[in-house]
């Protein structure tokens, strides 16, 4: 069953996106959605970090290392975003084929500990995009905020193909 992801958007389409997305729904990392701008190329949305997180969850906490959401949750959620960007701006399809990898991490910047607690807010924005009939390749920028801290800072690449481009472009 598909669970619930408040936002600006028909519920049906994000189902959609759910029910056939890359990841199993318990990857997807992301609890609600304030903003779909396509002209502007940027998705802000919001991460519960009291949920349960696959490392998060396994972690040993104590005085010294305090829970925290792990880097490998926070490199998933841009992952999440920016297959989103793919989905909702750009028509890559899971179930008609499309698929994608995120292939380049230019820069991540773990600025602070995102600590298990208060939410966090996520914004990633299209800084570079290269559209074509059977392969999209985007360049993102993503700035993830608990309360008024930058927590991280990620310039990344992915690029996502239609099933038939796959075998002539790699």
């Amino acid at each position: 069953m598909t669970r619930t992801i408040p936002g600006p958007y028909d519920p049906a389409e994000m189902n959609h996106f759910l029910e056939t997305f890359l990841y199993r729904e318990e990857a997807f990392l992301i609890d609600e959605i304030s903003c779909l701008d396509a002209e502007q190329g940027l998705i802000e949305a919001r991460l519960d970090t009291t949920r349960t997180l696959p490392f998060a969850s396994q972690q040993r906490i104590s005085a010294h290392h305090p829970g925290h959401v792990s880097g490998a949750e926070l490199l998933m959620v841009t992952g999440c975003l920016g297959c989103m960007h793919a989905w909702f701006f750009h028509g890559c399809r899971w179930d008609e084929g499309w698929f994608g990898f995120g292939n380049r991490v230019h820069r991540a910047d773990f600025k602070n500990l995102a600590l298990i607690g208060p939410p966090l807010r996520l914004e990633s924005r299209e800084v570079r995009t290269r559209v074509g009939p059977r392969r999209v390749v985007l360049r993102y920028e993503f700035h993830f905020w608990q309360d008024d801290r930058l927590v991280y800072f990620g310039d990344q690449t992915a690029m996502f193909f239609n099933q038939t481009a796959l075998s002539t472009s790699l």
